[in-house]
């Protein structure tokens, strides 16, 4: 996702954010997107071997995690310590909330932002608005078996045939997210918004005739009661990761650079 990102950025379709630096521990990947993203109008990327020498970069005003909740939760103070925003792809690394109200302290402390995009669905807002009246808030999560592979909580599914809809995972969102670090950000991010890790249900479930990624997120409030179901095409480059989780983060990013106009909550 980190690649696809820079190269939205590269071609002018995030606002007028630009690209100076790089990390990545597998370097000739970064070396060669960094070749990839330079032409005459963009000077090469720095690139830089630990997250310390990227915040070191003069002109970095904002550094976008795409790598996984463990790198997130180990570079995030760090970044924001320095005074310098982060946009967190990896969601689940900011579920627990004694490690959230720590990190947001910070940076209010060092008057740096955190973003999290809504990533792979929509509602975001609305849980928002109604956060103080949620009762009950539930996401169930389709993919196709391939999608799950690797996933802790898909270990013993791994070597069997799943010919039919099987549910693999029931439980609250706290539960659900380290089980499935790269499967159920959205998970996080809706609880997140909402009634918190520990009273949101999640349900996993492996289909090998899903249509794609699929996210069904019901909820009941003393406002109404909201019902969405988003059915992703999965990324061509990654397919644990829906397109739409991409096209959020790239429009969170302009609206970072351009925030003159915001429209939703």
């Amino acid at each position: 996702m980190g690649s696809e990102l820079a190269r939205t950025v590269s071609r002018g379709n995030a606002g007028n954010a630009r690209i100076v630096g790089l990390f990545d521990e597998y370097v000739p990947g970064r070396a060669a997107l960094a070749d990839e993203l330079t032409s005459d109008a963009h000077p090469r990327p720095t690139e830089t071997d630990t997250v310390a020498d990227l915040i070191n970069i003069d002109s970095l005003d904002l550094v976008i995690e795409c790598a996984s909740q463990v790198a997130a939760a180990a570079h995030i103070e760090s970044v924001i310590d320095a005074g310098i925003s982060m946009l967190v792809m990896s969601s689940g690394a900011m579920i627990d909330p004694e490690f959230m109200r720590s990190i947001s302290a910070a940076a209010d402390r060092n008057r740096a932002s955190i973003y999290i995009p809504s990533g792979a669905v929509g509602g975001i807002d609305a849980l928002r608005a109604s956060k103080s009246l949620l009762e009950e808030v539930t996401i169930v999560s389709t993919k196709k078996p391939i999608s799950l592979t690797g996933a802790p909580g898909f270990a013993e599914w791994e070597n069997k045939e799943i010919s039919e809809s099987t549910v693999i995972f029931e439980g609250c969102a706290s539960e659900a997210v380290p089980l499935f670090p790269a499967n159920v950000n959205v998970a996080a991010t809706v609880s997140m918004a909402g009634l918190g890790p520990d009273r949101t249900r999640v349900r996993v479930v492996a289909d090998p005739d899903s249509p794609g990624n699929v996210h069904e997120i019901n909820a009941s409030s003393r406002a109404g009661k909201f019902s969405f179901r988003f059915e992703n095409i999965p990324h061509e480059t990654n397919p644990k990761t829906s397109f739409l989780a991409v096209l959020a983060a790239v429009e969170t990013l302009r609206s970072i650079c351009e925030p003159s106009l915001r429209i939703g909550t």
